[in-house]
């Protein structure tokens, strides 16, 4: 059962811009660097979190809490005081609709078109409070202003809220399957 704080819980700009400061880096090294992004891909679909850990710290200084993979995608946890305890962030196809797909062209082209909104998260502290005050407020067309302002890709078909966290859906030409990079709140017990 949840406990009231863990109900009471609303994103913050600050948490927002944490996680996007960690992430950034990982995300620009998946854009750059093409024999990384294609190890990350080979890891994601054999769920290997071993070699996923090791390809994360060379482009992320500092351990997440945790690592998961499920063969179409990936989730980095990290890790806050209460009543927060963790917040992930990850880019996965959406579920049911695949197995044990996960394609680096497509990776390296959500990494590229989110780039500068996390840069812009995780060192604009206005910016970050505004984004995590649409979506603490449900407010779909305000994110999707402020996303929309860094994520200029013609690929970016969907912007949606749910409860402390969104998600931003990309789906390119010739690609069969739709990919969600997300920032949430994990329950955690």
């Amino acid at each position: 059962m949840a406990s009231n704080k863990t109900v009471e819980f609303r994103v913050t700009g600050s948490v927002l811009a944490k996680v996007a400061r960690k992430m950034a880096p990982f995300y620009y090294k998946i854009a750059v660097n093409k024999t990384y992004a294609k190890a990350w891909s080979k890891a994601v679909r054999e769920a290997d979190l071993d070699k996923m850990e090791k390809l994360f710290q060379t482009a992320v200084t500092g351990k997440p809490n945790g690592l998961s993979a499920n063969g179409i995608g990936y989730f980095v946890d990290f890790e806050f005081p209460k009543p927060i305890l963790q917040y992930t962030n990850g880019t996965s196809i959406i579920p049911g609709t695949a197995q044990f797909t996960f394609a680096t062209p497509v990776h390296r082209a959500i990494a590229k078109a989110i780039l500068l909104f996390y840069i812009k998260l995780s060192t604009d502290r206005s910016y970050a409070a505004s984004v995590a005050s649409a979506v603490r407020s449900n407010n779909k067309r305000r994110l999707s202003h402020l996303v929309r302002m860094y994520v200029t890709s013609k690929a970016l078909k969907s912007i949606t809220i749910d409860f402390a966290g969104f998600s931003l859906g990309f789906k390119y030409r010739g690609v069969k399957h739709t990919y969600e990079n997300t920032l949430f709140r994990e329950f955690s017990g």
